[in-house]
């Protein structure tokens, strides 16, 4: 080789500063075990002060996990601070849930977000301007992924076909009780008696209310009082209430009389899936953590603006004040000329 070409810049190759390396470090992981900690805390019990949290150390993460990896120079210190990134992420969803589905979620985010190192490595060295825009629009969906994959496998997690697969009565709940206002309004249309009706009453409570309903309104159509039917209240209601429990067998639901609507639902479906087959199981949960997965990347999309803004503002600001600089560096290769 001519010995005239220039040697490397070893700025360009080196770090040169620990102590601002460190820093930088001790923040992306300080954030990533917050990520973690807020999301399995939300995860548990729902609240809009743990998802802002949850939000805003994730959001943080990113940003600081991108603005390392321009800073840091060294590969393999880049990887051994993406394993702490890693460990830090997981911590507190493998504390409350350890199954294998965590340790390959692990692994899988890991290799995501050295997706996103290696990409703006590669962008970074390709530009002769650093425009960190450009890059972090390559870099940040990668690192979105990796924390979409860590929260999907937590929410599946209940569908892991190795536990007994047990779907809350909230959960149940949430998606039945939208049925009372449904029912509610066909009432006004067919008088079934069912304008109070409420997933936590026992069925011989809506037998008494239809059949209350139903005296009412023979009452008003032979123009005498209620009271002059109140002998026939239950005799209607043991009828109604019969009717009721044959519909309910008749669609595989048995629900007790000192049960609720929702207690015999919660029974119903958890029952059908301890019985189904482990082939099934596994289709159900891949299925669900696909669902999940992709409704989170969706959130994450909706926010990357924002994400993109503050790279900008923090990475002009830390230039500004002396934290990093930019200078040029001389490049010569060997050409082949006749």
């Amino acid at each position: 080789m001519d010995s005239n070409l220039l040697a490397k810049n070893d700025a360009a190759e080196v770090d040169t500063s620990i102590p601002k390396i460190s820093v930088l470090v001790f923040l992306e992981i300080g954030f990533a075990v917050s990520f973690g900690y807020f999301t399995s805390k939300f995860v548990k019990a729902p609240g809009a002060g743990t998802f802002t949290l949850a939000g805003a150390s994730a959001l943080l993460f990113m940003i600081l996990f991108f603005l390392r990896s321009l800073f840091v120079k060294g590969k393999s210190l880049n990887l051994f601070i993406i394993l702490g990134d890693v460990i830090a992420l997981s911590l507190f969803f493998i504390i409350n849930s350890y199954t294998f589905t965590m340790i390959v979620a692990a692994a899988i985010a890991y290799l995501a977000l050295y997706s996103a190192l290696k990409k703006s490595k590669n962008e970074l060295s390709n530009q002769l301007n650093i425009k960190t825009g450009k890059i972090a629009r390559i870099s940040i969906p990668k690192i979105a992924s990796a924390l979409a994959v860590l929260i999907s496998v937590v929410y599946a997690q209940p569908f892991y076909p190795a536990n007994n697969i047990v779907i809350s009565k909230n959960i149940i709940s949430t998606i039945i009780t939208p049925s009372e206002t449904l029912l509610k309004i066909a009432d006004n249309y067919l008088h079934l008696g069912l304008g109070d009706f409420s997933v936590n009453k026992t069925l011989p409570e809506i037998a008494d209310q239809m059949a209350s309903s139903s005296i009412e309104q023979l009452a008003v159509q032979n123009n005498i009082p209620v009271s002059a039917l109140e002998s026939q209240r239950k005799t209607l209601t043991n009828s109604t209430l019969q009717m009721l429990e044959k519909q309910s067998e008749n669609i595989g639901i048995q629900i007790k009389t000192n049960e609720t609507v929702l207690d015999g639902i919660y029974n119903f479906v958890n029952t059908k899936l301890q019985s189904l087959d482990t082939t099934v199981k596994w289709v159900v949960y891949l299925s669900l953590f696909l669902v999940i997965f992709l409704t989170i990347k969706s959130l994450f999309w909706l926010f990357y603006w924002l994400a993109y803004l503050f790279i900008f503002l923090f990475y002009e600001i830390l230039m500004a004040l002396g934290f990093s600089k930019t200078t040029y560096q001389q490049i010569s290769k060997e050409i082949i000329i006749l």
